[in-house]
């Protein structure tokens, strides 16, 4: 199994680049972009910043404050591992966050859906690490563009229903809700490429796969 998690890291990690300033940048403007989200989705639904939402972009300002600090520090401890995981973990951080603030959209019943969501992403953050590791020893012969593809259809097509169902729901004007299922079901797609950020920290499985893939 550890070889066949190497292998399929060997093959979606492009950029072995180091961490760098770019990657602070983007999280950041995640952070920012995410805080307008909440501010333009409250606003549309509510008419008003719902105190949940305004708690929810305050902690999230406390986090671009920390990933700030991060940075930072990074300009002269560049080498620290313990900054160089920060970017990625902010997304991981985000995400939660994001999870949260769909719950609150479910009324009384918040706290519930947010451990379902919670479920349902840590479910599929599992499946789709068993389905690579599963499906990626039968890729070896295939092209580059071809392995990454397979790898994440899942993803893919995730991101598309998501989109879909968030298209749908302004043709049609239904329920703000299905927006903010769409923008979950996005984020649960997206989050394993996020967290392969932590793979350009911790190296050593570079060193692991000896054949050529």
């Amino acid at each position: 199994m550890k070889k066949r998690y190497y292998e399929f890291l060997n093959v979606l990690i492009t950029d072995d680049s180091p961490i760098r300033n770019l990657d602070f940048y983007k999280a950041g403007l995640i952070e920012l972009f995410f805080i307008l989200l909440v501010f333009i989705v409250s606003i549309f639904l509510h008419g008003e910043i719902h105190d949940r939402s305004m708690m929810v972009m305050q902690f999230t300002i406390g986090h671009i404050s920390i990933l700030l600090l991060a940075f930072l520090l990074f300009q002269k401890f560049f080498d620290t591992k313990a900054l160089q995981i920060i970017p990625t973990s902010s997304y991981l951080f985000l995400h939660f966050e994001l999870l949260f603030w769909g719950s609150i959209f479910f009324g009384e019943n918040h706290l519930a859906f947010f451990m379902i969501f919670i479920i349902l992403s840590l479910s599929y953050q599992l499946i789709n690490l068993l389905y690579q590791m599963v499906i990626v020893s039968k890729l070896r012969y295939f092209e580059q563009k071809q392995k990454i593809n397979i790898l994440q259809i899942h993803a893919i097509v995730l991101c598309c229903l998501s989109a879909g169902v968030a298209v749908i729901t302004r043709l049609f004007m239904l329920s703000g809700i299905y927006m903010i299922v769409a923008l979950v079901g996005l984020s649960i797609a997206l989050t394993p490429l996020y967290l392969l950020g932590y793979a350009q920290v911790f190296t050593g499985w570079r060193n692991q796969v000896t054949d050529k893939w």
